[in-house]
Parts: structure tokens; C-alpha cells; sequence
């Protein structure tokens, strides 16, 4: 599936994303601002931080799911007929016939869960082959399936079923708290890579040959098996790793930090950014068309004889006459500078016990806010 060129590609993709995340853990942190000193000292004072609703709904579907993914493959362990008679795949007929048999005797349920029609189907290697590669379901519930790629399709249904779910959840956890959304790009990054894994440990099946190969080889990772393997194990170290980002953001509960409200802002802004070039997209999109052009130039030429109209108004000229008179730009200047000089002074104190700030000085910043609010 993937040659010596893709694999290149994808290093030289993401060797600027590694070099990065490898920086990102040997980093310096910055030294604490007033706020976050300031949350910090809340924090000690009140005690632990508590645990919101939302995250221990969340630690709880994290951990279902992990121990989903964990107990998955040994007590939903996809059927073997071969395991269960401890026999290997390339076994003859008439030794799988004498085993069938007497297991049949001595269970009253195994021919309802390996009925007598399957045995017929094994005296064909290739159907033996196709029967540990692609598992017991499709194998037998497959009824269009005439290829090996017919029996690879009728897998993936079942397979995305749990990405798509991890996906979900993912995106729950990281939902909250701006600053676990970047976790979700490498979340997601992480479900695909483990998908295209799966698909070529079931892949590699196909191209064995004979059922001989298939067993000197030991398919334990081949096939559906194996993927399936790879894709609960991997799904739950996802979650558990989910779960220690919780935790860790968890300890930080209080007051969004200079961190969360700029990754706000910016995400603001970056949508605001994106509404302004669609808008100019849909108005060049406009102007080419004759007819869009014609009732583009028809609707803002009635938006301005809508516009003359109003200020041409003697009762809309008074009203707002009267509210720019009640506007004193003058005291709202002052106060915000004030306001200003405040922050500035409280950011360049230095935090020991003596210039520590106190709830006073919180308290006329909060002041100052309503009244300018006000």
C-alpha cells in the first residue's frame, strides 16, 4: 500500500510538526502574570479546585470507553472454528470432520455457532484462507462478497463505526476548555493514522497467496484480527490519554487565564476574517453575473434613497441631536485611561508579600469597571 515515495512525503510533511511538538516540551515557560498569580492565590484559598459537572460526565465516558476498548478483544473476541478445536488452518479434512463431530457431541451450542454448512465450505483451502483473513462475519454473512476486496469492503462499515464514536467523544472532551482544542488536530490526526494502519494490517492479508504461507507466517497481525487489535488497543490509549488532558486542565479550575481569552479572541477574529472574505467572495461572485450585478446595483441604490430619507428626517436629526448631548466623550476618556494605568501598575508589581495585591485593590478595579460600564 505504501511505497518508499508516499512514505517520504509524509516524513517531509511532518518533520516541521514534529520539530515543533518535540520544542514545545523542552520550552521555558513564561513567568506567571498578576492574573494568573492572582487565580493561583484564589485557587490555594479556597482549597482544591472542584470538578465541573461537564468533566466528570466526561472522566466517565472516557472511562467506558477505554475499558470497552480494553475488554473488547478478549471477551468479544471475533470466532474461530480453528482455535476452537485447536487445530491448525491447513488441518485435513477428515481431522477437522472427526473434531467437528465430537465437539458437536459433547456442546449442544457449538453447531448453532458453527453450523455444519461451514464445514463444507473448508474443504476448499481458498474459503480457509478467506475464512482467517477477513473473520467468521464476513465470511459467512457476506452475500455479495465474490472477492477479496468485496469481504475488505463489508469490514469498513463496522470499523468507522468506532472512529466516528472516538471522533465524537474526542470532540466532547475538548469542547470546553479553548486551550485542549489543538489536542483535537492531533486527536484526529491520530484516529486517521490508526485507521490507515488497520486497513493495511487487513490489507496484507490479501496478499497472501495460499493457506500454507498464512500459517508459516503466524497471521496474528494480519487480517481481521489483528486490525481489529490494533484499533481497540489504540482507541483506548486515546481515551486514556484524554482523560489525563482533563485531569491536567482540571487542576487549573477558576478564572480563564491571558491564555484562554486570546485563543478566544483570536478565534474571534479568525471568524470574523473568514465572514468579511466570504461576503467579498459572494459580492465578486455577484458583480460577474448581469442579472445578480443589475439587483445588486438596484438594492443599494434603494438603501441609499432609504438613507437620505431618514437623515432628512427633522424628528431622527433631534433624537440624535440629543443622545450625542448626553454623551460626555471627555469623562469616558479620562476613566479609561484611568482604567488603563490601573492594569499597568498592578502588572509591574513585583509578587511578594509586600506588594502582593490585595482583595481591595480587586475590589476598586471591579468598581472602576462598573462605573465605566455604567
Amino acid at each position: 500500500m505504501f511505497d518508499s515515495s508516499i512514505i517520504q512525503v509524509l516524513v517531509v510533511l511532518g518533520f516541521p510538526y514534529l520539530i515543533r511538538g518535540v520544542r514545545s516540551l523542552f520550552a521555558k515557560a513564561p513567568p506567571p502574570s498578576p492574573l494568573q498569580r492572582q487565580n493561583q492565590r484564589q485557587n490555594l484559598s479556597s482549597g482544591t479546585a472542584k470538578i465541573s459537572t461537564w468533566n466528570r460526565c466526561m472522566f466517565l465516558l472516557l472511562g467506558l470507553t477505554a475499558l470497552y476498548h480494553l475488554l473488547s478483544p478478549t471477551f468479544n473476541n471475533p470466532p474461530d472454528i480453528f482455535k476452537t478445536l485447536a487445530l491448525p488452518a491447513d488441518c485435513p479434512n477428515f481431522i477437522l470432520r472427526q473434531s467437528w463431530e465430537a465437539h458437536a457431541e459433547r456442546d449442544p451450542d457449538f453447531m448453532k455457532k458453527f453450523p455444519d454448512s461451514l464445514r463444507e465450505l473448508f474443504k476448499a483451502h481458498e474459503s480457509r484462507l478467506i475464512y482467517q483473513i477477513y473473520g467468521q462475519d464476513a465470511f459467512m454473512n457476506c452475500e455479495h462478497c465474490t472477492e477479496r476486496s468485496d469481504y475488505l469492503l463489508y469490514l469498513v462499515p463496522g470499523a468507522l463505526t468506532s472512529y466516528v464514536s472516538m471522533a465524537v467523544i474526542l470532540g466532547l472532551a475538548t469542547s470546553q476548555t479553548s486551550h485542549l482544542n489543538k489536542y483535537r488536530t492531533w486527536g484526529s490526526a491520530a484516529l486517521v493514522g490508526i485507521a490507515l494502519l488497520e486497513y493495511t494490517i487487513i490489507n496484507k492479508g490479501s496478499d497472501i497467496g495460499s493457506l500454507q504461507s498464512f500459517v508459516r507466517n503466524d497471521g496474528y497481525l494480519i487480517g481481521v484480527r489483528g486490525g481489529q487489535l490494533i484499533r481497540h488497543g489504540s482507541l483506548a490509549m486515546i481515551a486514556i490519554v484524554i482523560m489525563g488532558l482533563l485531569h491536567r486542565s482540571a487542576r487549573g479550575h477558576g478564572p480563564r487565564d491571558e491564555v484562554e481569552i486570546l485563543n478566544d479572541l483570536c478565534q474571534a477574529q479568525e471568524a470574523m476574517i473568514q465572514r468579511h472574505r466570504a461576503l467579498q467572495l459572494a459580492r465578486v461572485a455577484s458583480l460577474r453575473d448581469p442579472l445578480l450585478r443589475k439587483q445588486f446595483v438596484e438594492y443599494w441604490k434603494r438603501r441609499e434613497v432609504e438613507h437620505g430619507i431618514l437623515v432628512s428626517d427633522t424628528e431622527y436629526k433631534e433624537a440624535r441631536d440629543l443622545a450625542l448631548s448626553r454623551i460626555d466623550v471627555e469623562t469616558i476618556t479620562q476613566e479609561a485611561d484611568q482604567y488603563i494605568e490601573s492594569i499597568i501598575r498592578a502588572g509591574e508589581r513585583v509578587p511578594d508579600a509586600a506588594d502582593a495585591p490585595t482583595a481591595t485593590d480587586g475590589e476598586n478595579l471591579t468598581k472602576l469597571g462598573q462605573e465605566m460600564a455604567t
